[in-house]
């Protein structure tokens, strides 16, 4: 069965890493979850690691103490030059339950690119992970809340465990669960009005039956959205008809196997107009 009880919250001390803050307040208090906080200390520009510890070590005691006095916290700085290795190797040994951490782009990049920490932390994990390319600008932790869980499934092997735990998430939560499909556009440039339209219409018929077959065996009763396009343009333009609070998505592939991203599971994340948690 899912849990979240324990949160394993990487800090790298940038206006991101504070805004994320407010949502890992949200799930540690929902759940009752413990959290640790992990810096990972690397070489500075003309300073060893070593020399660099004790302060980093300092500022990760010192950061959201007062906004996470009342959690369980663990709070390990440690020196590793692969922040990405120690994200995955703390989470592991910890038993981490949920890996929340911003989303980073690259300047103008930002749009094409994850933040290589990121990249690395969803190719090598299994567990769920959390992120956001909006943690800068997380509302104030009042206005934090999960009152509309969307799901996108990919209906192959593993959309049935991807929809049951946004459905465990969902109910724990009492949020309205949505699911949202894509299926593939014809090429209108080698179609007819009609016969585009008759493609659709039979593709969504069918996409729709077997998300009812999906749900019969999930035990859910989701509001559904099927859209011909592009999955991330379609997955995030029912995001925001829905008001999504979070996206649920799967990110391996049918079996099981760390690091076998879905084709569109990073332009997802880049898109997404909410917090999307990768299964």
């Amino acid at each position: 069965m899912p849990q979240i009880k324990k949160i394993l919250f990487p800090v790298d001390f940038s206006e991101s890493s504070l805004g994320a803050t407010r949502y890992v307040e949200f799930f540690a208090g929902r759940f009752e979850a413990e959290i640790m906080l992990l810096h990972a200390v690397a070489m500075g520009e003309r300073t060893l690691p070593e020399e660099l510890l004790p302060q980093r070590k300092a500022e990760l005691d010192a950061f959201m103490a007062e906004e996470l006095k009342y959690f369980t916290t663990h709070r390990v700085c440690e020196i590793e030059d692969d922040p990405a290795a120690a994200i995955v190797t703390e989470a592991r040994e910890w038993g981490a339950d949920l890996v929340m951490m911003p989303t980073h782009g690259l300047g103008f990049f930002r749009r094409h690119l994850l933040g290589s920490v990121t990249a690395k932390v969803l190719h090598d994990l299994t567990c769920p992970v959390w992120t956001s390319v909006h943690a800068e600008k997380a509302p104030p932790l009042e206005a934090i809340h999960c009152r509309r869980v969307l799901c996108a499934v990919a209906l192959d092997a593993c959309s049935r465990h991807v929809l049951e735990w946004a459905a465990w998430l969902a109910d724990h939560c009492d949020a309205k669960l949505g699911i949202v499909y894509a299926t593939q556009a014809l090429d209108t440039s080698m179609s007819s009005w009609t016969i585009e339209e008759e493609y659709n219409r039979q593709v969504s018929a069918d996409a729709a039956k077997r998300i009812a077959a999906l749900q019969a065996e999930a035990g859910t009763s989701a509001e559904v959205i099927v859209a011909p396009g592009k999955v991330e343009t379609v997955v995030a333009g029912a995001a925001k008809d829905l008001d999504a609070d979070l996206l649920v998505i799967g990110r391996h592939n049918a079996e099981g196997v760390a690091g076998q991203l879905f084709q569109s599971a990073y332009a997802i994340l880049r898109e997404a107009p909410c917090p999307v948690v990768s299964i």
